[in-house]
C-alpha cells in the first residue's frame, strides 16, 4: 500500500477575477498618473484675425460658445483703429500761430517781440524733425525780416544762411516783404550754399533704421554716410518697434560721426506704425516685423497672426505664431465655410504643437505610469491565483 498526495489542478483565473484585475489596473494607472503629472496651467495665446471680416465673426461667436477643448486660453483681440500720422497736428498748429503772431508785432513794428516770438531755439529741430521744410522757411523769413527791422543786418544775413544749409527754397511770403529783406535774405542764403561738406557717418543700435536729414526722409538706411553743408543739421531716425531718435549736430570739418541710440516703442505707438507699413493687407502681413509690431501693439507675448482669404467654397487660412515677438511656427489649411471653427482649432492645435507652446501627449505605451500600473496589476493578479491554490484543500489518495 502507497499513499500519493493528489495535487490540484492549475485553475485559470475566472471572469470574475480578470475583470477585478483590469479594474484595479485601470485605478492604479490613473492614480499614478495624477501623481506624477499634475494638471499645469493653461497658458494664454491672443488671436489676431485679419481678412474676411465674417470670419471674424464666426470664430468670435465659436470662442464665446464655451470651452473650445485646445489647451489653451484663447483671446480674439480687436481690430486696430490706428492710423499713421506725419508729425503732430498740434504742435503744426503751435508753428503756425508763433507765424501770425511774429507777422503782426513786424507790422506794428515791434521788432524786438517779433524776435521773441521767433527766438524759441526748440522751434526749428522740431518743425525740420516732423518734415515741415516749408515751415521752417517761412520762420527762417520772419526772423530775417525782424532782425532787418531791428538794423541787425550781420545777424539777418546769419539767419538766412541757414536757408542754403538746409537747402530750403525762399518761401512765398517774400513778396509781402520790403525788398531790402529780399537782398539779404537771397545773400545770406548764397553764402550758405557755399560752405564747406561735411561727411556725416550715421550709425544706429537697431536695424534696419530710416535716416532723415533737414525733413528729408528715408534719404538713406543706417549705417550710412551723407554729405551735408557746414552748420547746424536735424538727423533723425526711425525703426520698427522703436521710439524715433533725433539729433541736432553741428557739420564741421571733413568727416562727424553720429550715432544713435533707440528705445522700444510704446503699444501704441507699435500700433501705429504696424498700421501704416502692414495694415492694407500687404503681401507681408504675416512676417517677421509684422509679428514683432503686432505682440507690442496688443501686449501679446504669445500671438497668433490668422489671415482669412475667402474663396468660393470657403476660406484659405494662413496661420503664424510669434512667442515674444519672434515666430515660432506656420500653418496653412483650406476651410469650408460650416466648417470653420474646426478647421481654425486644427490649425491652432498645429501651431502650439510646432512652436512646443504645448506638448501633445504621449502614446498610453509610452508612458512610465502605465508599465508600472500594469507590473503592479499583474503582481496582484499572480498573488490571487496563487492564494486561490493554497488554500484548495490537498487530497491524499491510498492505493493497494
Amino acid at each position: 500500500m502507497s499513499l500519493h498526495p493528489i495535487r490540484p489542478r492549475r485553475l485559470a483565473p475566472s471572469a470574475r477575477q480578470r475583470a477585478f484585475a483590469l479594474s484595479l489596473l485601470l485605478a492604479l494607472w490613473g492614480n499614478a498618473s495624477l501623481a506624477a503629472e499634475p494638471t499645469p496651467s493653461r497658458p494664454a495665446i491672443t488671436l489676431f484675425v485679419v481678412g474676411a471680416p465674417e470670419a471674424r465673426t464666426s470664430l468670435q461667436d465659436w470662442l464665446l460658445g464655451g470651452p473650445t477643448g485646445l489647451p489653451v486660453t484663447v483671446r480674439l483681440a480687436e481690430p486696430l483703429s490706428f492710423t499713421a500720422r506725419r508729425g503732430d497736428d498740434s504742435q503744426l498748429l503751435e508753428f503756425e500761430r508763433h507765424l501770425q503772431e511774429a507777422r503782426r508785432h513786424y507790422i506794428d513794428a515791434e521788432f524786438a517781440d517779433c524776435l521773441q516770438v521767433l527766438g524759441d531755439e526748440g522751434v526749428l529741430p522740431k518743425a525740420l524733425s516732423q518734415g515741415h521744410r516749408q515751415l521752417v522757411a517761412r520762420l527762417l523769413l520772419w526772423q530775417v525780416a525782424c532782425q532787418v527791422g531791428s538794423r541787425r543786418e550781420e545777424a539777418a544775413l546769419q539767419v538766412a544762411s541757414e536757408l542754403g544749409v538746409l537747402g530750403l527754397e525762399i518761401p512765398a511770403d517774400i513778396g509781402v516783404l520790403p525788398p531790402e529783406v529780399g537782398r539779404v535774405l537771397v545773400k545770406g542764403a548764397e553764402a550758405g550754399a557755399a560752405r564747406a561738406r561735411t561727411t556725416l557717418r550715421v550709425t544706429s543700435d537697431f536695424g534696419p533704421a530710416q535716416v532723415s536729414l533737414d525733413g528729408r526722409f528715408g534719404v538713406c538706411v543706417a549705417p550710412c554716410s551723407l554729405d551735408a553743408l557746414e552748420g547746424r543739421h536735424v538727423v533723425r531716425v526711425d525703426a520698427e518697434g522703436r521710439q524715433r531718435a533725433v539729433q541736432v549736430i553741428s557739420a564741421k570739418g571733413t568727416e562727424l560721426a553720429v550715432a544713435f541710440t533707440t528705445l522700444p516703442a510704446s503699444p501704441e505707438l507699435a500700433a501705429s506704425q504696424w498700421a501704416a507699413r502692414y495694415g492694407a493687407l500687404s503681401a507681408d502681413l504675416d512676417s517677421a516685423g509684422s509679428l514683432r509690431l503686432l505682440s507690442n501693439a496688443l501686449r501679446a507675448p504669445r500671438l497668433v497672426l490668422l489671415t482669412a482669404e475667402a474663396e468660393r467654397e470657403g476660406y484659405r487660412l494662413r496661420g503664424a505664431l510669434a512667442i515674444d515677438g519672434r515666430v515660432a511656427a506656420r500653418t496653412e489649411r483650406q476651410a469650408r465655410t460650416k466648417l470653420l471653427p474646426e478647421t481654425v482649432e486644427g490649425a491652432l492645435r498645429d501651431l502650439l504643437f510646432q512652436g512646443r507652446l504645448v506638448e501633445p501627449a504621449p502614446a498610453l505605451y509610452r508612458r512610465r505610469e502605465f508599465w508600472l500600473a500594469v507590473g503592479v496589476a499583474a503582481a496582484v493578479a499572480g498573488a490571487t491565483t496563487a492564494a486561490l491554490l493554497w488554500q484548495r484543500p490537498v487530497r491524499t489518495e491510498v492505493r493497494f
